[in-house]
Order: C-alpha cells, then structure tokens, then sequence
C-alpha cells in the first residue's frame, strides 16, 4: 500500500481536459443551466469518449469570436455557411431546423408557402438568418421581435397574422406559455437547415474531436439514447393541437 501511494504522489493523475463550448440561449435547444435539447445530445455524445462538456452561455456573436480566439473548444449549434466553413470543421448533422408557419387556430388561414403571404403581417425573430428567405417578398409585412414567445403573444392578441419559427422551439414555447389549441402549426416546410457543432480548423484537436462526436453520435443513434434525449422535447402534432408527439 505504502507503494502504491508513493507511486500516486509520484505520478499524480491528471483530469482529462473539460471541453468547454458556448451559444446564446436558444430554448430548448440551449439555456443557461447547462440543459437543452443540443446541449444534452452533445454531451450524450462526447461522453462515449470520455469526453466532458461544459456550456459558457454568451451572446451568440460574442460565442463564435472566443472560438475564433482560441478560447472555447467549439460551438454546439451551429448552421454551415461557406463563409463558416473557412474556419470552422463541421460535424454530421445531429438535428435539423425546420422553418414552419404559425397562425391562430380560430382563423381560417390557408398557407401553401411565402407567396400565399402576402398582404400579412408575420412576425419572425430579429437576427436569425432567415429573415433573408422575405427578402423577395415585399409584399409581406414583416414585424420583428427579439423573442419568440413575443411573437407568439403577438400573434395571440392578434396584432399580427402569423410568424415563422422553428418546429421545435415553437412547441417548446407553446407548451410552456401559451394553451395549446391556441395555434395551427401548419405541416408546410418553408425551409430546413442541419444544425451541427462547429470546432476552429486552428483548434489543435479539431479533426479528432469532430471524429470522436460524430462516432458519438452513431453509437447514441444505435442504442436509442438519442431518441430518449428528443422524446424530452416533444413536438405538436399540427392536426391535433392538443397533443404532441416525438420526431
């Protein structure tokens, strides 16, 4: 025993490294207690390689420029761009947003894509790439909010006709805000783009972390812990208001 401890002084163990990532609260993908939707799936994925993952919550510009310094080892939510993709490696996809149409559900609103838009006000929220989709739309009247449970109190009170969000942040927030036979989520896909996570080509690491998460990733798919991390976060079945289901 006496060895074996002067062995441990000798060679004290050293902790693996924390993997420190950080993003701008986005619910549910993303809050500030180290939860979310990605927070969770890459930590569940990290972690079958002995990896630890840790959230530094920051504003979402503020996020990427510690990537770009070196500061942080990579950002958990991130959509490519060819801009992107000249610094940052990108993972498989683990998620997909999708873009969809909300109105009032005591107003008989017919949606068949932005075209059908127009002379609406729809509200969207300020600073997401995707407001760039209304730009050859100017017939749509476009109102911006900074959250998306204002746009969707908004659209209650009726100020304005409909918004365009994300499928699952918009159950996310009906059901914790709003009754949900409030709203119709109409089924239409106005857009979709992969979420990955995103590591600076500089990070000394950056190809074999991005090779560990993506096995990750295979292996939480395979053994269905994937599947219990989205059944957390179910979605709203657009026929059926008052119930929901996981994607």
């Amino acid at each position: 025993m006496a060895l074996f401890l002067g062995l441990l002084n000798a060679f004290p163990l050293v902790a693996k490294p924390m993997l420190l990532g950080s993003h701008s609260v986005w619910p549910p993908y993303v809050h500030s207690d180290d939860s979310g939707l990605s927070y969770e799936i890459v930590a569940a994925a990290f972690a079958r390689s002995g990896e630890t993952f840790a959230l530094e919550v920051a504003p979402f510009s503020r996020a990427m420029r510690l990537a770009l310094n070196g500061e942080i080892d990579l950002i958990p939510a991130l959509w490519y761009t060819r801009e992107r993709s000249k610094h940052f490696l990108f993972s498989d996809a683990y998620l997909h947003n999708e873009l969809i149409f909300i109105s009032r559900a005591d107003q008989a609103l017919s949606f068949s894509g932005l075209s059908s838009l127009a002379g609406r006000r729809v509200c969207m929220i300020r600073g997401f790439a995707y407001q760039n989709l209304l730009s050859g739309h100017p017939d749509i009247s476009v109102i911006t909010q900074l959250h998306l449970t204002e746009c969707l109190r908004q659209l209650d009170l009726g100020r304005v006709d409909g918004l365009l969000a994300d499928r699952i942040a918009a159950a996310y927030a009906i059901s914790h805000h709003f009754q949900r036979d409030t709203f119709s989520l109409h089924t239409q896909v106005v857009a979709s783009w992969p979420l990955h996570i995103g590591i600076v080509k500089s990070h000394p690491r950056a190809r074999q972390l991005i090779a560990q998460f993506n096995q990750g990733l295979s292996d939480i798919i395979a053994d269905g812990t994937y599947q219990q991390l989205r059944a957390h976060f179910p979605l709203i079945d657009p026929g059926q208001p008052n119930s929901t289901q996981p994607q």
